[in-house]
Order: C-alpha cells, then structure tokens, then sequence
C-alpha cells in the first residue's frame, strides 16, 4: 500500500516536470519600440551581470534621444524549467515596465523575487552608464 503511494506521487511529479519542460518557453521573450527617425544617435549600454540563486542576469538597454528606446535582456537566469516559466512571464512585465517609466527603479514583479532583483540591479547598471539615472 505505501510502495503504491510513492510510486503515485512520483509518476504524478514526473508527469508535471514533464509537462512544464515541454510547455515552457525556448526563447527569451523581448520587448522593444521602434524610435522615430534614424538610427543615428542610437546608443547601446550593457549592465552588469547580475549572479543570484537563480543564476546570472544582465540586461541591456538602447538610448536615442536621450530616451530609453529598447530594453533586452541578455542573460536571464539559469536554463531550468522553473526559470524559463518564471521568466516567460517576469521578462516581459520587466521590460514594459522600465521602458514605461524611463527608469530601472521599477517594481518587482510578483512571484519573481530573484529574477527581477537581477533585471532591476543590472538595468540600473545600464542607466547609471548611460547617465540617465
């Protein structure tokens, strides 16, 4: 009765890894607007990267017109299913977020402690370098 029990609970946590790994997200998603004339005048600036327990951040952000124009990220955390589920949704939220404020002092995203301390640190990096804050 108990070696059923535990041979349950384990294909049960097999199947949701299972599932979770195949429906998580391969590529980082982005965020980016288009900045209205050329592309002259256009600088890119690199944050720091960023090491916490869930691996290594780094963001960088695109300047025009002394306006931030685009925000990438270039490391996002480790490779593990959990990160990349985390960060399908976190990511996004980040960038829109920073991009929307102008600033890298943005709030976390819920349920995202060590993926947006990452963003946030490495994007004040940015900023910093660039001069914007």
């Amino acid at each position: 009765m108990r070696a059923q029990r535990v041979l349950i609970v384990v294909g049960g946590c097999g199947a949701i890894l299972t599932a979770g790994w195949l429906f998580a997200p391969r590529q980082l998603p982005t965020v980016t607007t288009t900045a209205k004339g050329s592309a002259a005048g256009t600088t890119t600036f690199d944050g720091p990267a960023i090491q916490n327990v869930r691996g290594t951040f780094q963001v960088e952000i695109v300047v025009s017109g002394g306006k931030v124009t685009e925000v990438r990220p270039l490391k996002a955390g480790s490779g593990d299913a959990q990160s990349r589920f985390i960060n399908s949704d976190a990511l996004p939220a980040l960038e829109q977020r920073v991009l929307a404020a102008q600033t890298w002092n943005v709030q976390y995203v819920s349920g995202a402690s060590y993926t947006s301390d990452g963003f946030v640190t490495s994007a004040k990096g940015a900023f910093q370098k660039a001069g914007l804050g």
